[in-house]
């Protein structure tokens, strides 16, 4: 049997309703949409050579009203490829309100689509619309929440494909090219912002995305919308023209950062205070195992039960205190400016701190296999330091953390190649755009520099 995209009902009604916008987009009907579509996969993932389409009706019992469409096929590497298009019938004027996701926007995006083909995902595989910072499969709009554990022991592989969430305050624009371009302007903005992660706004309320769940507050109307037929258009789909929206600019900059703004006052002061938003290192319980190869980076994390009832992932006392001795008992960040106390064993006292945070320990042995608590990935710090990188405020984590990648960052990319300062920022609930990045890398490296040059 030939490979079929198979497509739900409303979801071919929603591009029936909007024929207008296909039309503007080079399609003349929703037949030649879908063979757009079906071009698009046939492009995009030379395994699926898919060559027609049919609607998709529920099995009785089951309730698939939640996905956009998937993909079938005796030929297929997994049982089913789900593909979430979320369109959603609303509108606003004649634009489809909607988060969407294709294939496309990782090539666009430079995302690394060769997993796909991974044995490992040898079930279902779901490209979800987003994966939050707390590793659950968000698809608000029909108020789906998942852990990827819990689609794991459900035959389910997750692939965290790039989260596509478009905000805004401006809905007064002039033409769909305008939607677009603000659109992708704000895209942007929100993927390098990752604390945006920590919350959404639905229906003029703020709500906290966090495992105890739902903080409200009102806040100003925000929309995310996309465009289904934009995926489509060809060629200049992600860029905007920056001539045709410099008017607009400085406006959605500065309402960016009051939304910035007020997500890191309220995860600083509203969240963490009772408890919502914790230090990211605290996932964590300490064991006196005699570990043997304590640089074994593919050892298999261990868990056990800390004084609160809930599962931890243990770190061996071992490993740190070797870390410790070979840095001498001296802080990584070596400023000048350190005071050091003795401690009880007649040393520096200084503390261990997971580079990349052991709350993502389970994401990292679920891909690739790795092990967080290894020599690479522990740093030595003073009390002062190891509070500031978790407690600071924005400026002072990021100088720390940007100096701890560099001088780090041949040891952290042993734990995953792909390691940038702004993602690690990420880890830390930081969001870092690309010339910021740039500017926190390029002063740690003459901060390092200079620290080397001093001892030498």
């Amino acid at each position: 049997m030939s490979q079929k995209l198979v497509i739900q009902e409303s979801f071919f009604n929603s591009a029936i309703e909007n024929i207008e916008i296909l039309k503007e987009k080079g399609f003349a009907n929703a037949d030649s949409f879908f063979k757009g579509i079906i071009k698009k996969l046939n492009d995009e993932f030379s395994f699926l050579e898919i060559d027609g389409y049919r609607f998709f009706l529920s099995e009785e019992g089951k309730d698939f009203s939640q996905y956009g469409a998937f993909i079938e096929g005796c030929d297929l590497p997994y049982n089913k490829i789900i593909i979430f298009f979320t369109p959603i019938s609303s509108k606003q004027g004649n634009v489809i309100i909607e988060q969407s996701l294709m294939p496309t926007i990782c090539k666009q995006m430079n995302l690394d689509i060769t997993f796909l083909l991974n044995d490992k995902y040898k079930k279902i595989v779901v490209l979800t619309s987003k994966i939050n910072s707390t590793n659950e499969v968000g698809i608000s709009y029909n108020k789906l929440q998942m852990d990827i554990n819990s689609l794991n022991t459900m035959n389910f592989d997750v692939i965290p494909f790039f989260a596509i969430k478009n905000l805004s305050t401006d809905t007064s624009f002039n033409s769909l090219t305008e939607y677009l371009e603000m659109s992708n302007f704000l895209q942007r903005k929100a993927y390098a912002n990752s604390q945006i992660q920590l919350m959404w706004v639905k229906d003029n309320t703020l709500y906290g995305n966090c495992e105890k769940s739902q903080l409200k507050g009102e806040f100003q109307k925000s929309f995310c919308f996309r465009f289904l037929s934009a995926i489509f258009a060809g060629g200049n789909d992600f860029k905007y023209n920056i001539d045709g929206v410099l008017n607009k600019l400085d406006r959605l900059d500065n309402q960016f950062g009051n939304l910035k703004k007020f997500v890191e006052y309220a995860n600083t002061s509203i969240l963490k205070p009772i408890g919502l938003i914790t230090p990211n290192d605290d996932d964590i319980i300490e064991s006196d195992d005699d570990i043997q190869d304590i640089d074994n980076i593919h050892r298999v994390p261990d868990r056990g039960i800390d004084t609160t009832g809930r599962k931890r992932f243990k770190t061996q006392r071992k490993i740190r205190d070797s870390v410790l001795e070979k840095a001498h008992y001296m802080c990584d960040c070596d400023d000048a400016k350190h005071f050091y106390f003795e401690s009880v064993d007649l040393h520096n006292y200084v503390e261990g701190h997971h580079v990349v945070p052991m709350n993502r320990q389970e994401e990292y042995y679920f891909d690739d296999n790795i092990n967080l608590d290894i020599p690479n990935n522990i740093v030595a710090l003073c009390p002062n330091c190891h509070c500031q990188i978790h407690l600071g405020s924005r400026q002072a984590r990021l100088k720390i953390l940007s100096e701890l990648f560099v001088r780090n960052k041949a040891k952290l990319l042993t734990l995953n190649p792909n390691l940038t300062l702004s993602i690690l920022a990420s880890y830390y609930n930081i969001g870092l755009e690309e010339e910021e990045e740039r500017d926190w890398l390029k002063r740690a490296e003459k901060i390092v520099t200079e620290k080397k040059t001093s001892h030498t």
